[in-house]
């Protein structure tokens, strides 16, 4: 395993970003000086002009925000049958609106060909449109997971018109950059970035998207920032409200974001998180992601994967240790369960307890056995 990154490395990578490769109605210059306002962004090579902060519609969207959100502009959405009544929910929301003026982004769990051609017009029925700008292969964090049959699938899907332009969703974008450049046919990439497992692990990976014209749409942007007072964590996080903000607008502060996809319960949090695009990335907001980055240190996977491998018992421990994060960050308890039960069995059953020691020494200071058992205690 590598050397623990050196602080100073590790936030000038989001600092040493310049803050280009935005469009608004009157220039960035206007958008800095009348905060708070929309500030729209091209996808890639797809042409869209989506909003720098998005909306993830979540597993239990609360419709009076998502209508919030689009009557101030806020055009990207991003939902999936795979969180239960999400793209039903949300279609009642926009019900009578001008489709033209917001994009959807929604997906298949699905390997088949015949599977996610059928997954697809499923959503359209649910959603109650007859497009989707976005189709995505969901949760795909390895080229294997992405079958020849269902790269054909996304072209079919595509050449439909049913959808618009076609991605995947991953939490390794190390592992499915290439992939996707070489495959020729995905337009976007969905993908875990923020600060505390952004800049340092995945800037390279990002870098290659947005030189092949691949757009990349940050998720699980403000998971470890919003200061949900846990007593089960090492050091909770403090100042709840202003770490959201701040990550954000450190996410934004990487032109090769075309947009970001937080989800949001109330009217002040979306307001909040608005700002964001239309906000300076300042010192102050760097000290704070700083504090807020060592504070959780002990308790949150950067998602970096070196540990891949490592457990001799066969342990995803990356994927288990996002699972718990989904309680433990998001108070998500159903979610992280979902997610933990649909481990093999096998897996499922190990106990981190019987180990005298761990084998895995995290560079990011992780205490991984501790919250490996916590997840086995918890989630099992």
């Amino acid at each position: 395993m590598s050397n623990n990154p050196s602080r100073r490395k590790f936030l000038q990578a989001g600092l040493a970003l310049p803050a280009a490769g935005l469009v608004s109605s009157t220039g960035l210059g206007a958008a800095l000086q009348d905060s708070p306002r929309v500030v729209y962004r091209t996808l890639g090579k797809t042409g869209l002009k989506v909003s720098g902060v998005g909306y993830g519609i979540g597993f239990v969207p609360v419709t009076e925000v998502v209508a919030r959100a689009l009557d101030m502009g806020i055009n990207y959405f991003d939902t999936s049958r795979d969180y239960g009544d999400s793209e039903k929910i949300f279609a009642g929301v926009i019900k009578g609106r001008d489709r033209s003026k917001f994009h959807i982004a929604t997906k298949s769990p699905s390997r088949r060909k015949e599977d996610i051609l059928k997954d697809l017009d499923t959503s359209l029925k649910e959603l109650g449109t007859d497009y989707v700008d976005i189709w995505h292969l969901h949760a795909r964090d390895t080229p294997a997971a992405v079958p020849d049959e269902a790269v054909e699938a996304m072209q079919m899907c595509k050449q439909s018109g049913k959808a618009r332009f076609v991605g995947i969703s991953c939490h390794d974008p190390n592992r499915m950059a290439d992939f996707l450049i070489e495959t020729r046919v995905f337009d976007v990439m969905q993908t875990t970035y923020s600060f505390p497992i952004g800049g340092y692990y995945r800037d390279r990976a990002i870098k290659k998207l947005q030189d092949a014209g691949i757009g990349v749409i940050a998720m699980k942007v403000v998971v470890a920032l919003t200061g949900l007072n846990l007593k089960d964590l090492t050091n909770p996080p403090a100042r709840e409200g202003e770490g959201p903000l701040a990550g954000i607008k450190w996410v934004l502060n990487n032109p090769a974001i075309g947009t970001t996809v937080p989800f949001m319960e109330t009217i002040p949090e979306l307001e909040m998180n608005f700002r964001a695009m239309s906000e300076e990335f300042t010192p102050a907001d760097e000290k704070l992601l700083y504090v807020m980055n060592e504070q959780i240190r002990p308790d949150y996977c950067r998602m970096c994967y070196e540990c891949s491998g490592a457990c001799p018992k066969g342990l995803p421990v990356t994927d288990m240790l996002r699972y718990l994060a989904y309680n433990d960050f998001c108070g998500k308890f159903h979610q992280a369960q979902a997610n933990f039960r649909g481990l093999p069995r096998e897996i499922q059953d190990v106990r981190c307890s019987d180990c005298s020691e761990c084998a895995i020494r995290c560079p990011n200071g992780v205490h991984v056995q501790a919250r490996l058992m916590r997840a086995q205690q918890l989630l099992a």
